[in-house]
């Protein structure tokens, strides 16, 4: 058993902004009582040496805090009260029956456990017996105040109802508490009186605190000031009740004081300014703010604060604040009382690590605030040794928030739920929300100028390194003519002769570089004078030549000539004028008629060539061309950069717009359910949500709820619970003829209830379920258990990244097997296109050592002992992933294939475990696992059961399932440990949802097709192609590739006839009786039949052989190899392709086929019915899935593609085959009209890899 390390309860773990990421344990050493009924909204009751509970005594009322009636913790009976550590009374009054806001977390089991909806929810902001309660407390106050002699009675420490960790409701857009308990904005408490000495203060402070303050309830202290009141009376609201964020944030920072007349009239006139004198007059500052009498008191608190007084009566808390409610935009004191710390009584030295608002608000460099405590000089006793420290709160907080720790590891954090304080007149979660919003816009615009800046540093570097290169290679091919010139001036000529006869010569004699000269051939004195008579007048001779070595080669045609001056003989003559470049040190040539050449006798001929004019030495030329060559250097790299940056372009152009086309689809397919006005959601915007419960488990309820939140439920703000207004209901008008609730309009939405939303400044994405309750126990539509989602556009905000691992045993190109390999390394670079981070992690078997793609890259990473071996790991870059490669010592992957070893099962099972402790001994900490089929299934069970409680403690497991043929029993195991699992295609997951080893958890079981890589399957760059096309070029471009196949296979072009092929392995699941039966048949019909594949068992392999003996020739080919380059040129060279399977997980061939224009003939199982639609049946379903559309008719879409059959015999395949062929000889433009849709078509990795990250969000949540 793995040891547990440190002994629990030795130190606690720092947990900054959140309360429990990544604690295994609660230490049994923290042996405060949490009060279950405070609210997140004040910091909990911690009691000290008593560790029982017992039932909750009813709260104090504001009456007993004020007359001393209750002056202990109400959590321990009375025979064990403890000692209260801590205790403050939140700032607003309490909400009886009130629950959580909506979380991500804490869901009820009828929403499907995904984020949103608490499992208990109260019954509604407000309560008239707080009020009447508050009434009572005011009064006590003013009487309080009325007598100037008595002094307040301390009041017991006590929180208001709720449990620790849960929040207070927000109502009315306010802060905290509900309406009516914040009487006045944050921005009118700002200090007016910024003078230091406070001197002329003491008349404001006095008239302040006569207007009063506000009705927040507050903890009181001992040695509270003569006649100050333990709650203040409430100050006057702001005008239109709401605040106005961003001129606060515009007057604070044109804060200034006025001049009463007195004192302005003391001030000189200023001396006019010709320059200045039209200029309109400044607008007069802002009045000073008032301030409120909890300010002032605040204020005088802290001018003289004494701690020993302060503390008086709470020696036993854990933590004292100075003032008792802190004061946005004042300063405070934090007093920590070290002997109430379990963590840190012992602990020499002590920090407090800060920050505001849930943690969101922190310094400039985004970290908590840190501050040194420092021994506070208040008597230290058995039960207090109080240490301090000041800090000012900001004026946008609404929220303190913090911890304590040594430097050195050891935390109190309040059992794990950090220490939070509410702040007063500061700005409220709504106004915070913007101005926050506005941060992170900033922060990005600067990241993203700083990110400008560093690129365009590097690309200038990089330029001018490029630049240095191309002065280079100048250099030297400026050297490399001057040793052509010199080597060809020797051994190069200017004539050749054979005997008295002249086999060519050039004139001038000899030529001159940079200048054009005249080359005469004489056919008749060559080994080619026997073609002379055989050259028809249209055809011709060539000569195919180059200069200083090949160099530029260049084919030039030649035509009939006289005799030339310098050899006036008879014979077959022939000239071509060649134009030399500036730099032609020597002329390299043959000459050519089709496959026949004269070439010298294999040797090649050369001619020398004179400087340049006007040159007269070699070093001069030579220096002369360097500049050159540089120029001819640099002009070649940046037409080859603008090329590739075109295809980038027109690469990431094709890719976005087939995203989106993704996103206007699902947005589609929900259209029915639920829809948004306007269709596309702007942060900062107000939409409309519509909801038509008619399909879902909601129809019928009596009232609709609409629960959400932002950001994949993150966000601070939440959306409701949101009482969703029904469909045909009137306006709704106030007293004054104002429209409250407008109506909801009937025409085409009469049975669409209606929700209206502000989108936050910051949202990126807003998640959201219905349900007939406002939360808890009820009945919900979340989406089959993964919520509804909506992307947000114009967020300054990016969505958070995923970390994801692959472990595999397969990754295409460098260990490809089947499909398994391209589906780790496709789906790998889809998600990491997205914007996330991917790794893979693969043994490394002995044949990745003669890898061509890693050879050279290969790096050391670590090295570990492990399962009784050494292992190393090393990495590389595959394909823009990065690839950790496992090699134990012990044998196990010293292999030349990737299966096929006796003890497969063992050593595989071996490398999961020894991926996931190479994961924890580099410290790495993935979000995802992402295993596939029986290999790499044992990850599951090994992470749960022997890494997870043992550091390895973030990541959640997913599965794929490639093949369900195989490894039955480890594909069961995957399946109980793992979060999500799927397969490779939705109806394979629907045929195989009943099998063994699925059944039992088939509630997270799921089906994401695959996709191809267009890039790899491009047809309009492709090497393996001659003429490249296009979706608008297919019917000229398959023209081009049919000719060609048919030369390299020996067809016949007569006619041409339409192509038949078939791509594929061939074993029984590929359906080998209707592949021969394809063939028989498309020859029959007049067409020609291509194969390309082999089989595994000899027996299929001699009976094709066998076909391929009585059938090839003129109209059928067997290819019994695989061949990439051919297999590219098949499939844009067929009109249709076959995939006969009896069964198929997900099949690429078919969507390859589509991407080469080949019409593809299935047989509707498993991925093929998932991606080919029958152009006469499933022309309904086509639209659906391929454009969203419930009515294809209406909306006057044809999205099908292809053939399909339902049987296994040869009479199911001819159904569809003839009808395909028909179509073919019946009606070829409407055929080729089909190609181009195909082609059109998208059946690359886009939408499989948003699936897929929708699959990992939802682990995530589990």
């Amino acid at each position: 058993m793995r040891s547990l390390g440190t002994p629990v309860g030795s130190t606690q773990q720092a947990f900054g902004p959140s309360s429990a990421k990544g604690l295994r344990s609660v230490p049994p050493s923290l042996k405060h009582s949490s009060c279950p009924q405070h609210t997140r909204t004040a910091v909990s009751c911690l009691g000290a040496g008593d560790e029982s509970r017992e039932k909750v005594p009813s709260l104090p009322t504001p009456s007993e805090l004020l007359d001393g009636r209750q002056t202990s913790c109400p959590i321990a009976p009375p025979s064990r009260r403890p000692a209260v550590v801590m205790a403050v009374s939140p700032s607003t009054p309490p909400n009886p029956g009130s629950g959580p806001e909506p979380t991500g977390s804490s869901r009820s089991a009828a929403a499907g456990g995904r984020g949103g909806t608490s499992s208990s929810r109260g019954s509604g902001p407000g309560s008239t017996a707080w009020e009447q309660q508050q009434e009572a407390a005011a009064a006590a106050v003013r009487l309080a105040d009325a007598q100037p002699g008595a002094a307040a009675k301390p009041s017991a420490p006590g929180g208001n109802g709720g449990a620790a960790a849960q929040k207070a409701p927000t109502s009315g857009g306010g802060r905290k508490g509900g309406a009516g308990t914040r009487k006045m904005s944050w921005k009118q408490a700002v200090a007016a009186e910024r003078d230091d000495d406070g001197a002329a203060s003491q008349a404001a402070r006095a008239a302040a605190a006569a207007a009063g303050g506000s009705a927040a309830w507050v903890s009181s202290a001992a040695s509270a000031p003569v006649g100050a009141s333990l709650l203040s009376l409430p100050l006057q609201e702001e005008e239109g009740g709401t605040v106005d964020s961003l001129r606060y944030a515009q007057d604070t920072k044109t804060l200034s004081v006025e001049l009463d007349e007195e004192e302005a009239s003391k001030i000189p006139p200023s001396i006019p300014n010709p320059l200045t004198a039209r200029a309109a007059p400044a607008p007069p500052p802002p009045p000073p703010k008032p301030v409120s009498p909890e300010r002032a008191a605040a204020r005088t608190l802290l001018a003289t604060f004494n701690p020993s007084q302060h503390v008086s009566g709470r020696e036993h808390w854990m933590v004292v604040v100075a003032p008792d409610n802190l004061m946005a935009g004042e300063e405070c004191v934090l007093l920590f009382n070290k002997r109430q710390s379990d963590a840190l009584r012992e602990r020499p030295h002590v920090q407090l690590q800060y920050a505001f608002n849930g943690w969101e608000l922190k310094n400039e460099e985004d970290a908590p605030f840190k501050a040194d405590l420092s021994p506070a000089g208040t008597p230290i006793t058995d039960m207090s040794e109080f240490w301090s420290t000041r800090f000012k709160v900001p004026e946008e907080a609404y929220e303190f928030n913090f911890v304590l720790h040594d430097n050195e590891g050891v935390y109190e954090n309040n059992a794990m739920m950090d220490f939070m304080y509410p702040v007063a007149e500061g700005a409220s979660r709504e106004e915070w929300s913007e101005i926050l919003a506005a941060r992170v816009a900033q922060r990005e615009q600067e990241r993203q100028a700083a990110e400008a800046r560093a690129r365009a540093e590097a690309e200038a570097l990089r330029q001018e390194e490029l630049r240095k290169q191309d002065l280079e290679k100048g250099m030297m091919r400026a050297e490399g003519a001057k040793n052509a010139h010199l080597h060809f001036q020797n051994v190069g000529s200017v004539e050749l002769r054979h005997g008295d006869s002249v086999a060519w010569c050039v004139s001038p004699s000899p030529p001159q570089a940079g200048s054009r000269m005249r080359l005469y051939y004489n056919l008749a004195a060559t080994p080619l004078a026997w073609l002379g008579p055989n050259i028809p007048p249209d055809q011709a001779m060539a000569i195919r030549w180059g200069i200083n070595g090949w160099q530029s080669p260049t084919v030039t045609v030649m035509t009939r000539s006289e005799p030339p001056a310098e050899a006036p003989q008879p014979g077959d003559w022939w000239q071509a004028d060649l134009d030399l470049p500036y730099h032609t040190g020597a002329i390299n040539l043959v000459f050519n008629y089709y496959e026949h050449y004269d070439n010298n006798n294999f040797q090649d001929y050369a001619i020398k060539v004179a400087l340049p004019a006007g040159v007269t030495s070699v070093d001069a030329w030579k220096n002369s061309l360097v500049e050159v060559f540089r120029a001819d250097e640099y002009a070649t790299r940046v037409a080859l950069e603008e090329e590739a940056r075109r295809k980038e372009m027109k690469r990431l152009a094709k890719r976005q717009k087939a995203q989106d086309m993704v996103k206007a689809v699902e947005r589609r397919k929900v259209r029915h359910v639920m829809d948004t006005e306007p269709e596309i959601i702007t942060a900062g915007s107000q939409i409309d949500v519509w909801y038509n419960p008619k399909d879902t488990p909601l129809n019928g309820q009596g009232q609709i709820y609409l629960i959400g939140g932002w950001n994949r439920w993150s966000h601070r703000l939440s959306i409701g619970p949101m009482a969703m207004i029904p469909p045909d209901t009137p306006a709704q008008y106030n007293e004054a003829g104002q429209v409250v609730v407008p109506a909801t309009p009937s025409s085409g939405r009469e049975t669409h209830w209606k929700a209206t939303v502000k989108v936050p400044q910051d949202a990126y994405k807003m998640d959201f379920v219905f349900a007939n309750v406002p939360g808890g126990e009820g009945v919900y539509d979340n989406r089959g258990g993964y919520d509804y989602h909506l992307p947000v556009e114009g967020s300054p905000i990016r969505e958070q990244s995923i970390y994801c691992v692959h472990i595999a045993v397969e990754m295409a190109p460098i260990a490809k097997v089947g499909g398994l390999g391209d589906v780790v390394t496709a789906l790998g670079r889809a998600v990491q296109e997205q914007g996330h981070h991917v790794e893979v992690i693969l043994p490394k078997f002995e044949f990745l050592q003669h890898s061509p793609i890693l050879a050279g890259q290969l790096r050391y990473e670590t090295e570990y002992d492990w399962g009784g071996t050494r292992i190393y790991v090393t990495s590389a870059i595959v394909e823009n992933l990065r690839v950790w490669f496992v090699e134990p010592q012990n044998g196990f992957f010293q292999t030349q294939a990737v299966y096929g070893r006796y003890d497969d099962e063992v050593r595989f099972d071996f490398f999961c475990k020894a991926a996931l402790e190479f994961l924890l001994r580099t410290g790495r900490q993935p979000d995802i696992l992402h295993c596939h089929d029986w290999s790499t299934a044992h990850v599951a069970k090994a992470y749960w059961e022997d890494y997870n409680p043992y550091g390895l403690w973030k990541p959640k497991v997913v599965f794929t399932i490639h093949n369900l043929n195989y490894g039955q029993k480890k594909i069961a195991e995957a399946a109980q440990y793992c979060q999500r699992f799927t397969t490779v295609s939705p109806t394979y997951a629907f045929e195989t949802g009943g099998a063994g080893p699925i059944a039992a958890h088939s509630y997270k079981f799921s089906g994401i097709r695959n996709g191809i890589d267009p890039d790899l399957w491009d047809t309009e760059s492709n090497m393996f192609l001659e003429t490249g096309y296009d979706a608008e070029t297919v019917v000229e471009g398959k023209a081009a590739a049919r000719a060609a196949l048919r030369s390299r296979l020996g067809l016949t072009g007569w006619g041409d006839k339409f192509i038949v092929a078939v791509v594929s392995r061939l074993t029984p699941q590929k359906g080998v009786p209707l592949i021969k039966h394809c063939a028989f048949r498309t020859t029959e019909r007049g067409g020609q039949f291509v194969l390309l594949g082999s089989a595994p068992d000899p027996r299929v392999q001699s009976e094709f052989d066998g076909m391929a003996a009585s059938m090839g020739g003129q109209d059928a080919a067997f290819c019994f190899k695989y061949d990439e380059p051919l297999s590219h040129l098949i499939y844009a060279a067929a009109d249709m392709v076959v995939v006969p399977s009896m069964f198929e997980p997900c099949g690429l061939t078919q969507m390859i086929a589509m991407r080469y224009g080949a019409v593809p003939i299935v047989r509707h199982t498993g991925g093929l019915k998932d991606t080919v639609f029958d152009v006469d049946y499933d022309k309904a379903r086509a639209a659906w899935e391929l454009q969203g559309s419930s009515d294809w008719q209406r909306d006057q879409l044809d999205a099908t593609n292809g053939f399909a059959f339902e049987g296994t015999d040869p009479p199911a395949l001819d159904y569809a085959l003839n009808r395909a062929i028909d179509a073919w000889y019946n009606d070829r433009p409407w055929f080729h009209s089909l190609q181009r849709r195909v082609m059109e078509q998208d059946w690359s990795w886009n939408r499989p890899a948003m699936d897929y990250i929708e699959l990992y969000l939802a682990a995530l949540k589990t």
